[in-house]
């Protein structure tokens, strides 16, 4: 994110830019940078990263025109909107000019200063909006060069094709508002520079716009939280912390955690964990399989019922050859079942019965992972014709040594 929104003011009118620079001062978080001329402007552009242009059409040397032309050919400053200003050429055919050569808005002066402070704030927070895009897309990228990077991870091109899914109905909606919004702001302009700008007009524009804007905001936080979960994938096991609990203490922990959120829904929790098994392992990666599990039954066990019992037992297990005392965790409801053609799936990386409709298929997998790889253990599900599924975990009390 910048620090400031950066705004240059071009004019070869000393007086014009203190005038702007005095009126778009009264902005929070805005930083005001001039030039005298359309080379000057050149030079700015290289000097600071700038988020938008006020640009006079009229100057001596390279005018306004010329020099916006000559933004829209580098990469660097394509994309940053240009407002041109102007008291002469206001003539519809230099308003077709202006826009022709990259101008998203062309107002004349005098200028009404509500209107171009409600402008330039409107630029704002689209701008942040598009940050904020950014911020998740660079998060993403990250996160699946970690990916590329995990052998535990061998079902590469699911995993490629979920992120894609699930990302692309948030960020195609906040794509849509954003343009949308910059469609309607050009409509407005157009009707204010002809006069036919009514208060009804106005209204309707502030309506809609804040719902466009709710979008945006809302389906950019859709996609900073998925990209949260596939954050997880790339779980850094070196990270944990490994300590000694007990086992009946966690499982009690991780269910009072959970409770707040079903305080007012018809599921209940059976515990049955033998008490005094004490365990050398990670508790924080335990937690979020017994979450992960617990979870599953609730979004899809129990979807469309109006009853649940999760029951959760766990006892000392048989002493295995090369991992030592081992105990036996299972995680079990009365739900409706997985259907058998699926229950090979349920670990594979974004395999959901239920994808678009709040379902990222990430849950189960990072489970499996967390199980086998730094718990040291086995997790196995099943799911008899009757009802009902349980996911048995056999782990070492003591998890191995991180590689």
């Amino acid at each position: 994110m910048f620090e400031f929104f950066t705004i240059l003011v071009v004019d070869d009118n000393a007086g014009n830019r203190y005038t702007l620079r005095e009126l778009l001062g009264k902005l929070a978080g805005v930083k005001v940078i001039e030039a005298a001329s359309g080379e000057e402007a050149l030079r700015r552009c290289v000097e600071f990263d700038i988020q938008l242009i006020l640009l006079d059409v009229q100057m001596p040397g390279m005018d306004g025109y010329e020099t916006a032309k000559i933004l829209q050919m580098t990469e660097r400053t394509r994309g940053i909107p240009i407002v041109f200003l102007t008291a002469v050429f206001k003539a519809e055919e230099f308003v077709q000019r202006g826009y022709a050569v990259g101008a998203v808005d062309y107002l004349t002066k005098p200028l009404d200063d509500n209107m171009l402070l409600n402008r330039v704030r409107n630029y704002q927070h689209l701008q942040d909006r598009e940050m904020r895009l950014t911020e998740a897309l660079h998060h993403l990228r990250i996160t699946q060069e970690h990916l590329l990077q995990s052998q535990k991870l061998s079902a590469l091109g699911s995993l490629v094709a979920g992120v894609s899914h699930e990302l692309n109905t948030p960020l195609g909606n906040a794509k849509l508002a954003v343009s949308t919004m910059r469609d309607r702001m050009q409509e407005v302009s157009r009707s204010y520079e002809g006069g036919t700008l009514t208060r009804n007009k106005i209204m309707e524009f502030f309506g809609e716009g804040s719902d466009i804007v709710d979008l945006a905001f809302r389906s950019v936080d859709r996609a900073t939280e998925l990209v949260t979960n596939f954050k997880q994938v790339a779980l850094d096991q070196t990270s944990e912390k490994r300590r000694q609990f007990d086992l009946a203490a966690v499982v009690q922990e991780t269910l009072a955690t959970m409770r707040p959120g079903f305080r007012d829904a018809p599921w209940q929790f059976a515990v049955d964990v033998e008490q005094g098994i004490l365990m050398d392992s990670y508790p924080g990666p335990l937690e979020r399989v017994i979450y992960s599990i617990i979870n599953n039954s609730i979004r899809h066990g129990f979807e469309g019922r109006e009853h649940g019992l999760v029951t959760i037992q766990g006892a000392s297990g048989p002493v295995a050859r090369n991992n030592g005392p081992q105990v036996v965790l299972t995680v079990a409801d009365d739900g409706v079942g997985i259907a058998p053609q699926y229950l090979s799936r349920v670990f594979d990386p974004f395999f959901t019965t239920t994808l678009g409709r709040g379902g990222s298929g990430i849950g189960l997998n990072i489970a499996h992972r967390i199980t086998t790889s730094v718990l040291g253990g086995v997790i196995e599900v099943a799911s008899p014709a009757g009802g009902g599924t349980t996911f048995r975990l056999t782990l070492p009390t003591e998890a191995p040594q991180p590689i």
